[in-house]
């Protein structure tokens, strides 16, 4: 039975081990806790704060389709609703390299000015105390720290790398100096600020970097965060973090900016190019009208004539009517031409909308521009999901090239119909200039030339009309887009959250000791309370011994001290459950031992002997522990002689039996160490010395080697009237009750009894197995080593106390 409760482990929760492990590594809870809030510190203190700023834009459109149905300038701002795609192309825009870059060009970003600390390095945003103008000639001096150290106000040292060595220069400030690399001017802007930072640090803390465009553009592509906030009513957010709260609201602002700027760009790039082809056709019409007006006045100086013949009035009304109509067809075609010019050039025909605006009436071509319009608008939409090998993509691009072609052929009919019916009125013109040869030559010339000025006048005249609207309609775009919300400077860190990480680190600083209690609790393999020898062994529970309010260097006599305290009252409990094992009448041996040194025996003998000589019993304590004997230092006598030479024959018992203060107990030391204790325990001297102290004692304690290393006291054990076996709580290990059974198994001491000594009293109550429970205790420390050679303990001897005592 004895060894199938040996393999049996103990699987209860005890709450009150688990306290006194908790207890004993206080010190270490206390430890990692306070490590963990001076890590949390010093994260705090040496991690850069990140600011966010959000900025919240609301999209507008304008409809394109107006531009070709509606000829009415001013429709051409109206907005409309926008789709959830096209408000996903409005995002993937403002996340492209066109916008981020030009945000960025536009910022103050070509120089980076930095603080260098003892730690961490500061990049002052707008806060520099100077300022750096350069022109660079190499461009591998990008992004280089190139450090400064001021002098006084007129002169600063300029330092760097360049890649090949090292370049050191003073130079003078408000000037521009030469470098191999760059030509440079520095400016003071704060030299009081400048000398207490320096005054401080005693090294270079400033310096500075001209940026890279493409380094700036892959630092900042990666600090933003920009969605959809809200598609139903349009918006997109604007997200950035920097370590600048100042920077992260400009980079959202400058970010917003920019995208409305290329958004208005884009709208009015249509009429620009409009003004332009004006522009370049009034040149000639305005060359053709100069020489036609000064014809017409040379003809009338040369020849005197005012204005033509009553006669051919109504000739001439029906000639004017016809010469506006060949004006406006003049119009048509030159816009044809510009556009056959265009298309030949332009790959996006929706950027020819604005030419037709107002110019050009053909409705077939306006019908296939606005269905390519439509399809361009699809294809962009789907190229934000979609590569240019997917088949709706293919599909899409095949039939813009079909309408393109469809575009042609109608622009080149529309041409020819044009160049027709400007041939048809030339030649009714003709029919009618023909009736003119009955007029005077003069007459007739001059009415030609009249003729000729007109058409040019009027063509002139329309040309500015038409450059007038397109101005203004020019002037008059705007972005549809609102900003709802700018970016402005949180003075409130996103990261590290502070709080967070100080409650965090402190949580994780108690988790970790509960960790680390834990596994001691389940990795403890030390005896802890009776039941748990009881689980492991069939020997008699004999009682148990609390442990010491304070530590005591040696084992010694207590019960005289204080006969009413817990220890006195336990070592009386001993003494009464000592008749339970044998109630015999005569004189008794006592055997006392343990697994190893260190649990107690001496101790248990010691005062065991003291409550027993209270009774009137005469007691002596035998020291047969000669390897490491105690006995000696508990009574604080000399140990010249005793056991060792008393079974070597060259003292006499009653020459080694010594009396202690307390009447009827005496002790016999061990006497010198010998080289064979073993044998001299188990020989007939041994014997003789149990029959002569049985005559003149009543009770014999013999304190006996462990057995756990040793087999020198197995036999007195055997041969002992109350074979006593010590265990300490919280010090021996479970597997030492392994010898209990292979005492009582293979060296038949059935008698056998158990004492748990050390015991934490607040782990048991009153009445709690064999013995009594008080709140008392002690603690000693045993050990194999030789108390009168024993060195001072080190410094780390005494932490390691120290630690213990926590």
């Amino acid at each position: 039975m004895a060894k199938k409760k040996i393999t049996q482990l103990n699987s209860d929760f005890d709450a009150k081990l688990f306290a006194i492990i908790a207890r004993k590594n206080f010190y270490w809870i206390v430890m990692m806790v306070t490590a963990s809030m001076l890590l949390s510190y010093l994260y705090l203190r040496y991690t850069p704060s990140t600011y966010q700023s959000t900025a919240i834009v609301k999209i507008g459109v304008v409809n394109n389709a107006n531009a070709v149905l509606n000829m009415n300038n001013s429709d051409m701002l109206n907005a409309v609703g926008i789709t959830q795609s096209q408000l996903a192309g409005d995002v993937e825009l403002l996340k492209s390299r066109v916008i981020i870059s030009r945000a960025l060009n536009s910022m103050p970003l070509k120089v980076s000015y930095y603080s260098k600390g003892t730690v961490l390095v500061s990049e002052m945003y707008a806060m520099s105390p100077f300022q750096v103008e350069f022109i660079l000639r190499d461009s591998t001096i990008e992004d280089v720290p190139i450090y400064i150290n001021f002098k006084n106000r007129q002169t600063c040292r300029i330092s760097y790398n360049n890649g090949a060595n090292q370049v050191v220069q003073e130079i003078p400030i408000g000037v521009w100096n030469d470098f191999n690399e760059m030509t440079l001017k520095v400016n003071i802007l704060n030299f009081s600020g400048i000398t207490s930072q320096q005054s401080r640090v005693k090294k270079d803390i400033y310096f500075f970097t001209i940026n890279n465009s493409e380094t700036l553009y892959k630092r900042y592509s990666r600090q933003h965060s920009i969605y959809m906030y809200n598609p139903v009513a349009s918006t997109i957010m604007v997200m950035f973090n920097d370590n600048s709260a100042e920077k992260a609201a400009d980079l959202c602002n400058y970010l917003v900016r920019e995208f409305n700027e290329y958004d208005k760009e884009r709208k009015t790039e249509g009429a620009i190019r409009s003004i332009d082809f004006i522009e370049k056709t009034l040149k000639g019409v305005e060359e053709d009208l100069r020489n036609s007006e000064l014809s017409l006045e040379m003809f009338k100086k040369t020849n005197k004539v005012i204005d033509p013949s009553q006669n051919a009035e109504h000739d001439l009304q029906h000639i004017y009517e016809l010469l506006d109509e060949k004006v406006k067809f003049l119009l048509d075609l030159a816009t044809i031409d510009r556009l056959q010019k265009d298309i030949a050039k332009e790959t996006d025909i929706t950027k020819l909308l604005t030419i037709l605006s107002g110019t050009f009436y053909d409705e077939v071509i306006k019908q296939v521009v606005e269905r390519i319009r439509q399809l361009e608008d699809e294809k962009r939409n789907f190229k934000l999901q979609l590569t240019d090998t997917n088949p709706q993509i293919k599909h899409i691009n095949l039939e813009i090239a079909i309408q393109r072609q469809n575009l042609l052929q109608s622009i080149e009919n529309a041409k020819q119909a044009t160049n027709d019916k400007i041939m048809n009125i030339d030649a009714r013109i003709g029919d009618i200039e023909a009736d003119f040869l009955t007029l005077p030559s003069k007459e007739a010339e001059l009415a030609r030339l009249f003729r000729m000025y007109d058409i040019n006048q009027k063509f002139y005249s329309l040309l500015i009309e038409k450059r007038v609207e397109f101005e203004i309609t020019k002037a008059g775009i705007i972005s549809n887009n609102i900003i709802l919300e700018k970016g402005m400077v949180n003075s409130k860190a996103v990261t590290p959250n502070r709080k967070l990480i100080f409650a965090g680190t402190i949580l994780i600083g108690f988790i970790i000791s509960f960790i680390i209690i834990f596994t001691r609790y389940l990795f403890y393999n030390e005896i802890t309370s009776l039941d748990e020898i009881n689980a492991y062994t069939d020997a008699a529970l004999l009682g148990i011994i609390p442990k010491y309010k304070s530590e005591i260097p040696v084992s010694q006599l207590l019960v005289d001290k204080n006969p009413k305290s817990a220890i006195s009252e336990s070592f009386r409990s001993l003494r009464t459950n000592l008749q339970f094992i044998s109630n015999e009448p005569g004189p008794k041996v006592i055997g006392i031992t343990s697994t190893i040194s260190g649990e107690g025996k001496t101790f248990v003998a010691i005062n065991l002997a003291g409550v027993i000589a209270f009774s009137e019993k005469r007691v002596v304590i035998i020291d047969l522990d000669m390897r490491k004997p105690k006995i000696h230092l508990g009574f604080n006598v000399e140990n010249i002689r005793g056991m060792s030479t008393i079974l070597i024959g060259k003292d006499q018992p009653e020459d080694c039996i010594i009396h202690s203060n307390l009447k009827n107990l005496d002790f016999i030391t061990a006497g010198p160490i010998p080289p064979n204790p073993s044998e001299l325990i188990l020989s007939t001297r041994m014997t003789e010395l149990l029959a002569y102290l049985r005559a003149r004692y009543d009770i014999i304690i013999v304190d006996t080697p462990p057995v756990g290393i040793v087999t020198d006291g197995v036999n007195v054990i055997q041969n002992a009237d109350y074979p006593i076996y010590i265990v300490r709580a919280l010090f021996s290990k479970r597997m030492f009750i392994q010898n209990v059974n292979h005492l009582m198994a293979e060296n038949k001491i059935h008698k056998l009894s158990i004492v748990l000594n050390g015991v934490e009293m607040s782990r048991f109550k009153y009445g709690y197995g064999y013995g009594y429970g008080y709140g008392y205790g002690y603690g000693y420390g045993y050990g194999y080593y030789d108390e009168e050679k024993r060195k001072p303990p080190t410094r780390w001897e005494k932490m390691k106390l120290i630690f213990k005592k926590s």
